[in-house]
């Protein structure tokens, strides 16, 4: 029997993928369509439970039939045999599509991939991720840029947004029902407080109408199976279909992934080379922000500069330690849809030139300058790390990853520039959110612990292949127990919902969110 090669399992998956969405295509979009919601919808067990439905796989098949709609040819109506019958079929492209497991150097964009399909579907703590970003952008000035572009695109200041939000997500996430379309008047209890016409500004700001549908799950359909299903679902941008004057939920866990940062996601498609030339800034003082609530003593970038060659590269922070030194980079940049779901090599060190693999050659030169001159900074320690801080998780694991899969020639690059002397190695790299930054400072002041200890314990952990994990967060949860969040951050949630309560009655009972 003929073996079946990478080519041959691509173009398997392929004919296998378009014999599915040709099933689809017969079916009638609309019935189609509400069966897979409601098979979303349904009332499950727990989030094991949800999992083990494959909603990544329902919502693939929701963008294939929308895709129908107003297709005249696509009449057959079918019934629950008949969805269970095309998940199914579905579903059993996947052993078919080409995702690192046939090579030894491609399992890594295997477990990469697949967070990247599933991880949003299993997110929680969604106050948290509101009151982060009301921490970010409501406190920029009204006419800020940023505030004064999110205002245009929504008709809603940041503040009004974030109200909005935590008080929906507390209705769909209650236990007591399955909700499967929203009203506006379900916030009645926001009058007259917040506005008829604001919460419809809101609901259509997350919403596409279903007239809309068609093109854009078009727009968003490839013939790449592996880009297909493993990139995150498109209605991470829309998770509300519109439908005259209710708003039908796709699935409730995407919805709340799409509102944990909704603002930042919006800002940045609106136009992201300019959301960019704003954010960075921000962002550097957000994990500013962060060090200074941890009172973990940091060196900034304006102080490496004063002792450094006025050439030399720099970071942005570096945390001076008798035992170890830390080189921080807060890179406030999220990964092209090309680098997301590959396995290519190219695709991922190609989009991360400029941020990653920059803040590994900057530390280095700060570090070699710590070397050479000591008692200009600090100490040089032969135990080092160094830390890139993203928004989002680039699901890039730890440096080792780097150079043994997604970045080998890029990571080499910088070390033929270097003297061994100084090297950091690439097990005490590490590519982490500014969630699991977050959870590392706080961690680390409330239980009087340096952030260096839990960096040498993540590295002692990731050389046993058991103990390996590919989320930071992971060994912030082994070493801490339970990670423990900014007190800040989460005051600002708290302050958002005690000015709601002061100005509607009963709300308070209601809505608890930013305690999460």
């Amino acid at each position: 029997m003929k073996k079946i090669t990478v080519l041959d399992s691509d173009i398997l998956s392929k004919m296998k993928m378009r014999a599915v969405k040709s099933a689809i295509r017969k079916l009638q979009p609309e019935t189609f369509i509400r069966q897979c919601m409601d098979y979303n919808l349904q009332r499950f067990k727990d989030s094991l439970d949800m999992l083990k439905h494959h909603p990544w796989i329902v919502n693939l098949c929701i963008k294939w039939a929308a895709s129908s709609i107003g297709d005249k040819r696509a009449t057959k109506v079918g019934d629950t045999r008949t969805l269970n019958k095309i998940l199914q079929q579905t579903y059993d492209v996947m052993p078919y599509i080409p995702v690192g497991l046939k090579s030894a150097d491609s399992i890594d964009f295997f477990f990469r991939n697949n967070l990247y399909q599933q991880l949003m579907y299993q997110t929680s703590s969604t106050g948290h991720y509101i009151s982060r970003e009301a921490f970010i952008f409501g406190r920029l000035d009204p006419h800020h840029k940023l505030s004064r572009r999110f205002f245009e695109l929504t008709n809603l200041s940041v503040e009004r947004f974030v109200m909005l939000s935590i008080t929906f997500t507390f209705l769909i996430s209650s236990k007591k029902n399955v909700i499967k379309e929203v009203t506006a008047d379900m916030f009645s209890i926001l009058t007259p407080y917040i506005s008829r016409e604001e919460i419809f500004y809101f609901l259509d700001s997350f919403s596409i109408s279903f007239e809309d549908l068609p093109e854009f799950c078009k727009r968003k359909t490839t013939e790449n199976p592996l880009k297909e299903y493993f990139l995150p679902s498109p209605f991470i941008e829309n998770p509300l279909i519109k439908y005259n004057d209710k708003f039908l939920l796709l699935h409730t866990q995407l919805t709340l992934a799409s509102l944990q940062t909704f603002i930042y996601d919006l800002l940045r498609r609106d136009d992201p080379e300019k959301f960019m030339d704003s954010f960075g800034s921000i962002f550097e003082n957000l994990v500013k922000d962060i060090f200074d609530e941890s009172k973990i003593r940091y060196i900034d970038e304006q102080s490496l500069k004063k002792h450094l060659p006025q050439e030399n590269k720099v970071v942005d922070f570096l945390i001076p330690h008798e035992a170890a030194n830390i080189f921080i980079d807060a890179k406030g940049v999220e990964i092209h849809e090309r680098g997301m779901v590959t396995l290519s090599h190219s695709e991922i060190s190609g989009r991360i030139k400029n941020s990653v693999l920059k803040t590994i050659e900057q530390a280095h030169a700060v570090n070699r300058e710590i070397l050479n001159s000591p008692k200009l900074i600090t100490d040089f320690k032969s135990e080092s790390y160094i830390l890139c801080i993203t928004y989002k998780n680039l699901m890039l694991g730890n440096g080792t990853f780097l150079e043994k899969s997604y970045a080998t020639d890029g990571v080499s690059k910088i070390r033929k520039n270097h003297d061994d002397a100084y090297q950091i190695p690439d097990s005490h790299i590490f590519c982490i959110s500014i969630e699991e930054f977050e959870y590392l400072m706080s961690s680390c002041k409330e239980h009087g612990r340096q952030p260096y200890e839990v960096l040498r314990y993540a590295v002692e952990m990731n050389r046993t292949p058991s103990q390996t994990v590919f989320l930071f967060i992971q060994h912030l949860e082994k070493f801490f127990g339970q990670v423990t969040k900014s007190e800040m951050i989460r005051k600002t949630g708290l302050d958002l919902l005690e000015r709601m309560t002061e100005n509607i009655p009963g709300l308070k009972q209601n809505v608890n969110l930013v305690n999460e």
